[in-house]
């Protein structure tokens, strides 16, 4: 029975996350086109867009993004071509993996539990498949499962390198399957590279006492192959690379903070104190910033009914996590401190560790910088309601009913609005009628001397590299991000009539002829072309 279970459970996972892949959401954004067309280059000329050979980062938009996930595209283009199949394939299969690691995480953990009281009346083989059953259905991870994102990825290297290292303590010989899954996580998204080593560090604080009896030869095979794996990032990525990607996402909040310090202290100087160059120094100010954006991943608007403010990492209108969650991850965390045990404290461990990566950045709370946190409220919730329904009192079968009532409509209601609704109500999120505008130049483009694309066409020149498929090595040899081929991109209104311009409806200029608008799925105008009468 749990054979059936466990493999019914992973078909409900494939066909969720492979089901219109390249259909939904209904375009590619401009990070999923960059790591594509990027792998289409290397595969072509063995170079990226900018010709570095065989690149240790993604440059992309100078943002520097991990390698893994450009190079597993690689793959992919190289079978299906360049497509938004191929572009999302990576984030679907290693998503689709990350749902029986999850099984084998819960298992594992729950076996080692050695707990009285509520927790010897639950069976770890339960908890492990609802577990698995939970993520598999998780809003959260499911959205992240479906678009060409690095996280999805990075998480299932996580999971898998945390796993094979606890199942490592009984069988020293998966010590070195952690090492390379850990190892390799370090190419898969920024977050992974603060969220695994923490995550390790806690491991071995709660679990010390049988890691110290792990041989000393597998230890060193298990260290060896992590260093060995992750060493040509420290050697080959410049620092000034790094700091540039720190810089990028926590500079402006950083500078705000420092203007605020000065602020302060200059007008307690003006009043005559001497406590304001103290309380308000711009490290304790700084630090009350982070403070409040790890704590804004524990909002419960942000976890379960609003979501963040960025409709690509949610649906709108649900948290990252089902409503119904919300009782069973309290009574959990309830559940886990009553226990006090080594499981207890490496859920917690998780749980409090996953948001740490998104802290210094903004915005906040971010839900693809804090992924992590979801595998750990799926088992805190599965452990919660297999308890919920091994309790014995007067309302178990109402509440049993209840439940499943409960999640039987939210699971519907969440598949509907995902399938049917998301893709056309939120299509300007996905950088919707860039495409289109794309294919609409291209038809037309003989005909004019220049075309010109606005710059509230974000990023456009990856949108016309990747639907164009355009030859890498003519880009490599003349093209930049500010032109190549017709094309120029952020660039003003022209001025002559043989010129086209192409510009989001809304920056469109009076007084130019439309030859074309685009329209998002709902009737508004998306993109407007044309040119000077």
């Amino acid at each position: 029975m749990t054979k059936k279970i466990f493999w019914a459970i992973l078909v409900l996972a494939f066909i969720l996350r492979f089901y219109k892949l390249g259909e939904i959401p209904l375009s590619l954004d401009w990070d999923e086109n960059s790591n594509a067309y990027n792998a289409y280059s290397i595969l072509k000329t063995g170079r990226d867009e900018y010709g570095n050979f065989l690149p240790i980062t993604n440059r992309s938009f100078d943002d520097y993004k991990p390698p893994l996930y450009m190079y597993l595209n690689v793959v992919t283009v190289a079978i299906f071509g360049l497509t938004p199949f191929a572009a999302r394939l990576p984030s679907a299969f290693f998503g689709f993996l990350t749902v029986p690691a999850m099984y084998f995480l819960a298992r594992k953990i729950f076996e080692k539990s050695n707990v009285s009281g509520q927790l010897s009346v639950v069976k770890s083989e339960s908890i492990a498949l609802l577990s698995m059953l939970m993520l598999a259905i998780s809003p959260w991870h499911l959205q992240f499962s479906r678009v060409g994102f690095e996280a999805t990825v990075g998480l299932f290297f996580a999971v898998a390198a945390i796993t094979a290292f606890l199942y490592g303590l009984a069988s020293r010989r998966w010590l070195i399957v952690s090492g390379i899954f850990l190892g390799i996580s370090t190419y898969t998204y920024h977050s992974e590279r603060i969220f695994v080593p923490l995550l390790f560090i806690a491991t071995f604080f709660i679990w010390r006492k049988e890691i110290l009896t792990v041989s000393k030869r597998y230890l060193g095979i298990f260290i060896i192959i992590t260093i060995l794996i992750g060493l040509p990032l420290v050697i080959l990525i410049p620092p000034k690379v790094i700091l540039q990607r720190f810089e990028v996402t926590t500079g402006r909040p950083r500078l705000e903070d420092i203007e605020k310090s000065i602020k302060f202290i200059l007008e307690d100087q003006e009043r005559g104190s001497k406590l304001g160059k103290y309380i308000h120094n711009r490290r304790f100010v700084i630090g009350q910033t982070w403070f409040g954006n790890y704590l804004s991943h524990f909002d419960f608007n942000f976890l379960f009914t609003k979501g963040d403010d960025n409709f690509r990492h949610h649906i709108g209108n649900i948290g990252m996590v089902y409503l119904f969650q919300f009782p069973l991850v309290l009574y959990g965390i309830f559940l886990l401190v009553r226990n006090r045990n080594k499981t207890s404290a490496f859920l917690l461990a998780w749980l409090l560790i996953a948001p740490i990566p998104a802290t210094p950045a903004v915005p906040n709370p971010h839900g693809n910088r804090s992924l992590p946190m979801d595998p750990a409220l799926q088992i805190i919730s599965a452990y919660a309601l297999v308890s919920i329904f091994s309790m014995e009192f007067l309302l178990k079968k109402p509440v049993q009913y209840f439940y499943i009532l409960w999640i039987g409509v939210s699971i519907i209601v969440y598949l509907h609005n995902y399938w049917r609704h998301y893709p056309y109500d939120k299509a300007d999120f996905w950088q919707y009628g860039y495409k289109e505008a794309v294919l609409e130049s291209e038809k037309i483009k003989n005909q004019y001397t220049k075309i010109n694309v606005d710059h509230s066409i974000e990023q456009a020149y990856v949108f016309w590299l990747f639907n164009t498929k355009y030859d890498p090595r003519s880009y490599q040899q003349s093209g930049t991000r500010q032109n190549f081929d017709k094309y120029y991109f952020d660039t003003k209104p022209p001025t002559t009539p043989s010129e086209l311009f192409i510009a989001d409806s809304g920056n469109f200029p009076g007084g130019f002829e439309v030859i074309e608008t685009i329209y998002y799925p709902n009737g508004k105008e998306a993109i407007k072309i044309g040119h000077p009468k």
